[in-house]
């Protein structure tokens, strides 16, 4: 495992970051989670992941590997991104899923999380029925794997059933309407 020059990361200053985000309670449930596998103030390494104990967020989650300014590629993908894209995502290039005007922007937000920051998120989603639904994703980081790949884990809160009433898919592969970073410096 990649290790951290001392100092590089302080768990107090990831916490108030994330604190500074005012997420969704879902979305705070999750980055908690995340906070309580860091290692003194050392980024969580991936392996100390345990889907089991997030169970009802998987439907909705994401990883990735980042390889810094150079690729994006899901590793796992949530139930519910079939359901919303179509098909399975896994080991797909998210870069090129992103519509032209978006990969550029998409690799330097996945590239800086990757670093040590977090990224929160809004879309707007038209729904088939019912009122638009605003959508928050979160982006947290794992310590790097030594070998250059960096794994980064998304969580949408979408409510349940909402996925499949989603009236276009552009809607979840491009610009978000806002967001927001973080640094976990």
């Amino acid at each position: 495992m990649q290790t951290k020059p001392p100092g590089e990361f302080e768990y107090a200053t990831a916490a108030a970051a994330i604190a500074s985000l005012h997420l969704e309670d879902i979305n705070q449930q999750l980055a908690d989670y995340w906070l309580s596998l860091w290692d003194g103030n050392e980024l969580p390494a991936r392996s100390t992941f345990n889907p089991a104990k997030v169970k009802s967020f998987l439907p909705s989650l994401l990883m990735f590997d980042v390889v810094l300014d150079r690729s994006v590629t899901v590793r796992l993908a949530g139930t519910g991104f079939a359901i919303v894209l179509g098909s399975e995502l896994t080991g797909k290039d998210w870069l090129a899923l992103a519509p032209d005007s978006h990969r550029t922007t998409r690799l330097h937000l996945f590239s800086t999380v990757a670093r040590g920051a977090v990224l929160m998120a809004h879309r707007r989603l038209r729904l088939l029925t019912g009122q638009d639904f605003i959508s928050e994703e979160i982006l947290l980081p794992f310590a790097g794997d030594g070998h250059g790949t960096h794994q980064v884990l998304v969580h949408v809160n979408w409510k349940s059933g909402q996925a499949q009433k989603i009236a276009s898919v552009s809607q979840v592969l491009g610009d978000p309407i806002d967001h927001k970073m973080v640094s976990l410096r």
